[in-house]
């Protein structure tokens, strides 16, 4: 709908006969007919809406969402012929019974496959008509400039792939399918391992312990993960880690030691127990200084966080401004006004005083602009998301630091309360270290449950992963069947086309249908039949001969294609100073196949190139010598100084 020239959609210019003056024509309402026949020779009409005349406030135009299709050739619709309305440009118009492109899909005859698709919420869809069309449509924009240039991506991975097989019938789309299949639940899989991971580092971070010989990424072999362990700080030297099970024993050792030992009174372990305080109270100042750094850097990094989320509230804000503004005004009268009007007082700004001052402002459109703001907004959010996880990562570790500061109080305040105690008191000091032990033991169980579980987590991500690598073998590959179709492909793209056609950027045995990836399907430069990497074709031939690859390639797939619809249509392939030989090369190639329809849209007469004064033309009439009209071609001609679009006579 936005590629229609507003002929079609709001006004159109005539030249009045008489004064041969310009006329202006506002379009009050339009509609467009064509007329379809399938194989079966069963003809249909179809009716969409250019502009009900009904457009709202937003610039919306309901009925272009609709057509109506005629059992019936155009010139003879009638009140009682047969009427069927379709959807289309909305959700499900592929699959739905009343979408237009489902229809149009049982119409042409095809049966268009299952794929996966991220953008669902079964993750299923069929390989849409739209991901289809750009093989066998190569519009004049855009193009010229790759192969399937103008293809959606409609949440199907390697599209474009999906599409050759499907043309080509290859057994690999239903293989390609599964293995797609076989990718996400690996992805799925390597992010739950991720996720295990990151509540072992959440968990050796809250009690200061690290991780020791588990594989950061997924594995398939779960015997790696026996030597695997979490190992804590020794409580007498910080520096040294031990495992969990070690320290247990090592604490319980020292709780039976105490238990051996006879109650003393305050007076006979007070110089115990002033060392111990001191010892306490030094530990604890030392702990502070972390802690406060800590704290220091986390809050600037909270502070940056919020900074953050409050530019993303503006830029989001403007966002949705500049988005109502382009469905409310003209963007091009944006552009125009605004411009040459001084910001501050509105007044007119004279574009040559402007450029005598040596000003110079960039004119971005609405679109620019929000395509600008919106690379800004996923900046934002992208430094956001890293924010969280380092905030939320400190948060563990806080509790960590939270938890050993209320022990030094806990422990200094009971010392201190012991030592400023009678002297014929029993001491209380030996019991409360047991109870610290014990319940360091209790931690210490606590931190190896929770790591074993994890682990058995890991261990099971690992079978599944094992299973999922046997299925991911099985595939690899294309069927004998498959080579021997891409083997033909090639021979027919090279021998009937390419090189008839005037390419000559490359030798013929440099010239190859990639059968795998990167550029699987597509044509490509090596070296030798096996050079493990391959050149774009496009890169590694001139823009003429890019041009004739693509009419090559796109008449062997409308030949080869055994899901192929049977139609072709080129709109100007007289691209980048294209011979006029190899042009009439096409035309004459075009004209030979008479089971398919190839609708060619071309200019009459125009300079294709100059070289040393001369200049090479497309003139129609040439290129069409030696071809019979209504037996190798059909042609509908504008005349000199006629329009698609004029007043009816």
């Amino acid at each position: 709908e936005k590629a229609l020239d507003k002929a079609l959609k709001t006004e159109f210019n005539t030249t009045d006969p008489l004064s041969q003056q310009i006329v202006k024509h506002r379009i009050s309402h339009s509609k467009i007919y064509i007329e379809i026949a399938n194989s079966s020779n069963i003809v249909y009409t179809i009716r969409r809406i250019i502009n009900s005349g009904n457009i709202t406030p937003t610039g919306n135009d309901e009925m272009t969402k609709k057509v109506i299709v005629f059992k019936s050739h155009l010139d003879e619709i009638t009140p009682e012929i047969e009427q069927l309305p379709l959807f289309i440009r909305s959700t499900n118009n592929n699959a739905n019974d009343f979408g237009f492109y489902h229809w149009l899909a049982e119409f042409i005859g095809i049966k268009l496959p299952e794929v996966n698709n991220i953008g669902k919420s079964n993750e299923k869809s069929p390989l849409y008509l739209q991901t289809i069309f750009p093989a066998l449509f190569i519009e004049q924009t855009k193009g010229w400039s790759e192969f399937l240039a103008t293809c959606p991506y409609f949440g199907i991975p390697r599209n474009k792939e999906k599409s050759i097989e499907f043309l080509l019938a290859l057994n690999e789309l239903s293989i390609s399918t599964e293995k797609d299949r076989i990718s996400k639940e690996e992805k799925d899989l390597k992010g739950n391992w991720s996720q295990v991971l990151s509540r072992l580092e959440i968990l050796a971070s809250e009690y200061h312990a690290e991780i020791k010989a588990v594989p950061l990424e997924i594995q398939p072999d779960k015997d790696l993960l026996i030597t695997s362990s979490i190992v804590i700080p020794d409580e007498e030297d910080k520096s040294r880690y031990q495992s969990a099970i070690v320290l247990k024993k090592t604490l319980e050792e020292q709780i039976n030691e105490l238990k051996k030992l006879p109650i003393k009174k305050v007076g006979d372990n007070k110089e115990f127990i002033r060392i111990k305080l001191e010892k306490l109270q030094s530990d604890q100042n030392q702990f502070m200084l972390k802690l406060d750094n800590f704290d220091l850097n986390f809050n600037l990094q909270k502070q940056q966080e919020q900074t953050l989320e409050k530019q993303l509230k503006s830029i989001i804000k403007e966002l949705s401004s500049l988005k109502g503004i382009k469905n409310v005004f003209d963007d091009v009268l944006i552009k125009e006004n605004i411009y040459r009007t001084c910001p501050t007082c509105t007044q007119k700004v004279s574009t040559d005083l402007m450029a005598s001052e040596g000003v110079s402002i960039e004119k971005l459109t609405l679109d620019e602009n929000i395509s600008y703001l919106d690379g800004q907004r996923k900046i934002i959010e992208s430094a956001i998301k890293s924010l969280s996880i380092i905030i939320a990562e400190k948060l563990i570790i806080r509790k960590y630091y939270q938890r050993t500061q209320r022990e030094f109080e806990e422990e200094i305040k009971l010392t201190l309360h012991e030592l400023i105690s009678d002297d014929r008191d029993y001491s209380e000091t030996d019991t409360l270290q047991r109870v610290r032990l014990e319940k360091k033991i209790s931690d210490l169980d606590f931190i190896q449950n929770r790591f074993n579980e994890n682990i058995e987590q890991l261990s099971l991500l690992a079978d599944k992963f094992k299973i999922l690598l046997s299925e991911k073998n099985a595939l690899e590959g294309n069927s004998e069947a498959d080579k021997n179709k891409l083997d033909e492909f090639e021979t027919m793209f090279k021998d009937d086309y390419l090189y008839k056609f005037g390419y000559d950027s490359n030798p013929k045995w440099n010239i190859f249908i990639q059968q795998k990836d990167p550029f699987k399907y597509f044509p490509v430069f090596k070296f030798q039949e096996d050079d493990p990497i391959p050149k774009s074709i496009r890169t590694n031939s001139s823009a003429s001969d890019f041009v004739r690859t693509l009419w090559a390639y796109t008449l062997t797939l409308l030949l080869k294609g055994e899901n192929h619809p049977g139609i072709v249509m080129f709109d100007e392939p007289g691209q980048h100073s294209v011979k006029s030989s190899s042009l009439k090369a096409l035309f004459k190639a075009s004209s030979e196949i008479k089971d398919k329809q190839i609708i060619i849209f071309t200019s009459v007469q125009k300079d294709l190139s100059t070289i040393d004064d001369t200049t090479d033309k497309l003139d129609i009439n040439k290129i069409l010598e030696g071809l019979t009209i209504d037996v190798d071609y059909s042609m509908y001609k504008i005349g000199e100084g006629e329009k698609c679009i004029d007043i009816l006579k």
